[in-house]
């Protein structure tokens, strides 16, 4: 009988830390054991696919949290913090306890899969793959048909099977019930990068993501959850099940797979069935909330969005509804900071997930992706840091020009372009004096709003100025945020809006024939943008504008 044991075969792809390897060549793969063992000298796993990446991470964390218990209580945390790597001789004496339910192939107690799952058809190897076509699905990035086999190697299969529990997508009958979303769907997955010396190092990067509270260890009241492999048999399906720890939520089976193999010991493809939906007792600690009409909602990537634009959400002081992550809370906390010999003002780079679906079709996914966003807990912990982040991307006080407000003045300015460019019209007109926006004709309206989001001149403005972004929440984190030092720091940030929104109008509108309407609706763009008006009032327009 063929078997792949997770825990020794080379499966997780690694990035070994520059200059601490003692051996001869590494190799560019580990198994469970051996990530663990020498989590201290791995800088980082090194897939090519973001959603294994979170998952096998959280894989790991899951690991680390089971056979080190004790790492919930903060005292213990910072000894094997100390101590710089896991205790070799604990991890083995763990994973040797289950080392039989690691087999990817067992016919009784397959890892991460299930010997029954009620699905007579065979579905192809790319039900384990958002990126390759299969049934009706989107095409993304491959041209399969599933009429072709294809094959996958046993690590191939390993690491996408990790990924599919984490991300399956809801719908399509199943048994016992129609198909439900994994737990990380439509989420921004935070995962703290932790380093030592000049490189990353994945022990740190583990014990930073296992926070020593409560808040993200889950409540023992609530019961200790365990990992899926600690079980003797194969979860049964169940509707609403709670979920209690973190090691039960990074181990969340919402899929029952059923490997499907051929006598040349080749993975030919798998049977699925719905596995289990949650319902969970407290929330995930990788995840941002904010206030919304439905309660606390998590935080989820955009398609045309950013996500440096939502940070003063993933780095909001703590209240009764939002809040960031509960591993930026804990390392945020200045007690926290003294201990790992660290100040407030300290950035922190941190890895962000999320696969964004089509909420109004069932199985459609538009994209998924990984970016990488700085944090720091003076942000975090002191609220005028937080307040000065807000007035420069959000604020609710209307007399401060914040990056939406010029957003939305950039687009104004556009449609003044559009209006006289496209249908020769003025934006506005002045009659006797009174300022009245020019109506236009839904057909008109239509056609105008199709020529402005083609020019997307947004787009540019925000691309830019997200490149420019970092610096200033540097000096967020680190300068004074009261007196001059305030108001010179909002002064450049106000230069640096103003004159973003002039370059990418410009860059947006130098394409087109430069006729004598043309030029006359770039002036009249222009001059929206500067002024918000065509017809500025006489005692206003010499002087300086505000911003």
């Amino acid at each position: 009988m063929t078997t792949y044991n997770l825990l020794d075969e080379p499966w997780l792809p690694v990035r070994w830390r520059g200059g601490r390897y003692a051996g001869t060549a590494p190799p560019s793969a580990v198994g469970l054991r051996e990530a663990l063992i020498r989590a201290h000298d791995i800088a980082e796993l090194a897939t090519d696919n973001p959603l294994e990446t979170i998952s096998l991470n959280r894989l790991l964390a899951a690991l680390v949290a089971s056979a080190l218990p004790e790492l919930a209580n903060e005292t213990d945390w910072f000894k094997a913090w100390d101590a710089g790597q896991f205790d070799a001789n604990r991890v083995d004496d763990y994973l040797r306890q289950y080392s039989t339910h690691f087999d990817l192939l067992s016919p009784v107690r397959p890892f991460f899969g299930h010997p029954q799952t009620d699905a007579k058809e065979i579905s192809p190897l790319s039900r384990l793959q958002h990126a390759a076509t299969s049934g009706n699905n989107a095409l993304l990035f491959s041209h399969d048909l599933d009429s072709v086999s294809q094959t996958m190697t046993f690590a191939e299969v390993a690491r996408a099977l990790v990924a599919s529990q984490a991300f399956a997508v809801s719908g399509g009958a199943a048994k016992p019930f129609y198909y439900s979303h994994g737990p990380l769907i439509s989420k921004a997955i935070f995962w703290i990068r932790g380093r030592k010396d000049t490189d990353f190092c994945l022990f740190r990067t583990l014990l930073l993501n296992l926070s020593p509270t409560e808040k993200v260890w889950g409540n023992p009241r609530h019961g200790q959850g365990l990992a899926t492999w600690v079980a003797d048999t194969a979860p049964a399906p169940l509707q609403n099940r709670q979920v209690a720890g973190i090691s039960d939520l990074f181990t969340f089976q919402s899929r029952r797979f059923q490997l499907v193999v051929s006598d040349l010991s080749i993975v030919t493809g798998v049977r699925c069935n719905q596995g289990s939906t949650m319902n969970l007792l407290f929330h995930d600690p990788y995840l941002a909330y904010r206030k919304t009409d439905n309660g606390p909602t998590p935080l989820r990537l955009s398609l045309s969005r950013a996500l440096w634009r939502d940070s003063i959400i993933y780095m909001m002081s703590s209240s009764s509804n939002d809040h960031p992550p509960r591993t930026f809370e804990w390392l945020s906390d200045p007690s926290t900071l003294v201990e790992l010999d660290l100040t407030t003002d300290t950035p922190f780079l941190v890895d962000v997930f999320g696969l964004i679906n089509d909420d109004t079709q069932a199985g459609k996914i538009h994209m998924w992706r990984q970016e990488r966003v700085t944090i720091y807990p003076s942000i975090i912990n002191e609220v005028g840091r937080w307040n000065a982040l807000q007035e420069m991307l959000d604020t609710p006080n209307p007399h401060i020009n914040d990056a939406k407000k010029m957003a939305l003045k950039l687009r104004e300015a556009v449609r003044a372009f559009a209006n006289r460019s496209r249908l020769n019209k003025p934006y506005e007109s002045n009659k006797n004096g009174k300022v009245e926006r020019t109506r236009l004709q839904r057909a008109e309206q239509s056609d105008r709003d199709a020529f402005v989001q083609m020019i997307d001149a947004e787009s540019r403005y925000w691309l830019a100025l997200g490149s420019v972004f970092d610096t200033f929440l540097g000096q967020v984190a680190t300068l004074s945020v009261e007196g001059e030092e305030l108001q010179n720091l909002q002064h450049r940030w106000q230069t640096t809006l103003r004159q973003t929104a002039q370059k990418a109008l410009r860059q947006a509108l130098e394409s087109f024939q430069q006729d004598a309407r043309t030029l006359q609706a770039q002036a009249e763009a222009e001059l929206v943008l500067r002024l918000g008006t065509l017809y500025p009032k006489s005692d206003k327009s010499n002087k300086p504008e505000t911003v």
